[in-house]
């Protein structure tokens, strides 16, 4: 079927894509709202933002993922290909950062990024992909139970950071 006798999308329709580096605004909004209540959450500023997303975008087992819709940022997530040498070399996809916006959830939002984080997955061959979500976040682990995740394993987390302020980033504002 050509282009011109495929059906159009409607304005308000949700689409997943590749993030572009003219992306960068919205996701350093979405991803405060992962923060909100974590930790001592710092926005980087946007030209280091900038250089990371430069260095990411190169490496092919990076995927940034946005869901957008009227043209705007409402939905993003990161998929890594992660090799090992176990499980037959087979590689796992890891999802960090799944995050859509506060005013879009409960919209299947979360639900096509991550389909499409799946089919990432399968083409690089991986045995599973696996992510970690906030123990306070009940309302998100009721979300990946309905899409068929499964509690698997009990995580830790080591914070690195040092009091002092963090090289290329900015307090985040609250309220």
């Amino acid at each position: 079927m050509n282009r011109e006798n495929q059906p159009k999308a409607r304005a308000d329709e949700v689409r997943i894509r590749k993030a572009r580096e003219s992306d960068l605004p919205a996701l350093i909004r979405l991803y405060a709202q992962l923060h909100l209540d974590d930790y001592r959450y710092r926005s980087p500023l946007i030209r280091a933002m900038r250089a990371a997303f430069r260095n990411i975008a190169r490496d092919r087992a990076h995927h940034i993922v946005v869901a957008t819709q009227s043209g705007e940022v409402v939905g993003t997530l990161h998929v890594m290909i992660f090799r090992h040498l176990g499980h037959g070399l087979h590689p796992v996809a890891i999802v960090e950062n799944v995050v859509v916006l506060d005013t879009m959830r409960s919209r299947r939002i979360g639900a096509r990024m991550l389909e499409h984080a799946a089919r990432i997955a399968g083409r690089n061959r991986c045995y599973k992909m696996s992510l970690t979500t906030n123990l306070k976040r009940r309302r998100a682990h009721r979300f990946y139970e309905r899409l068929g995740w499964k509690k698997s394993h009990f995580g830790y987390s080591f914070s690195l950071e040092e009091d002092g302020e963090e090289e290329g980033a900015v307090p985040a504002k609250r309220g």
